[in-house]
């Protein structure tokens, strides 16, 4: 595979755990960064792409747009969607449901425009993540004890979580030993070190979007 580009606004997003996968797998690729939405509309319909939008990747076999196609897409060249139908199964509910977290934090953490609104709606956050504690049981990953590509997402939405109030997951501690493995991975550790974890949305945002990183 060569002259793979991923492209997404300057910001973790949609995008980051496509990014993650890419650098789990050694993956050389092009990293664009759009600044603002000007250069993205003189591009957009320049691509190729079926449904233009962002993220949108593209390599010398397919031009895709739509987050959770590419993973799926990467995952399959990659071997990481799961070894037995059991896997891939399960694989396909963790994705969805750490989908509805993520839009639920993004919708009332995130773009809420109150901070006594954005409170109320992350105090619902524990009792999912509950949910998610009991179905990781004593798995090293939410699949099995072998990495897949939802991990990446379910990384990615926990941590965001954890940016927010570090004390989220003491209650779970499978969820935070889940956590600090993937961080542990030694092939995202160059990527985790960069300066690009920050911001994780858009300016807009009520929080999460400018500013300092939480520590």
């Amino acid at each position: 595979m060569s002259q793979i580009t991923l492209a997404y606004w300057d910001l973790r997003g949609l995008g980051e755990p496509i990014r993650y996968l890419l650098h789990y797998k050694n993956v050389k690729f092009e990293d664009k960064r759009y600044q603002d939405p000007d250069t993205w509309q003189k591009e957009k319909f320049t691509l190729g792409l079926d449904f233009p939008n962002l993220p949108y990747y593209i390599d010398d076999k397919v031009k895709l747009t739509q987050s959770t196609t590419i993973l799926r897409y990467l995952a399959k060249v990659y071997d990481l969607e799961g070894e037995t139908e059991e896997e891939k199964l399960r694989a396909s509910l963790v994705e969805q449901q750490i989908s509805d977290l993520r839009m639920f934090f993004f919708q009332k953490v995130a773009y809420t425009d109150s901070d006594e609104a954005q409170k109320e709606a992350f105090n619902a956050i524990p009792g999912m993540l509950k949910l998610y504690a009991e179905f990781l049981g004593n798995r090293k990953f939410f699949v099995s004890d072998n990495i897949t590509y939802v991990d990446f997402l379910a990384y990615e939405t926990f941590d965001f979580c954890v940016l927010f109030s570090k004390t989220v997951l003491d209650d779970f501690p499978n969820l935070k030993a889940y956590q600090e493995r993937v961080r542990n991975l030694p092939e995202l550790q160059e990527y985790f070190s960069s300066s690009k974890r920050w911001p994780i949305v858009g300016p807009l945002a009520h929080w999460g979007g400018s500013g300092e990183m939480p520590e």
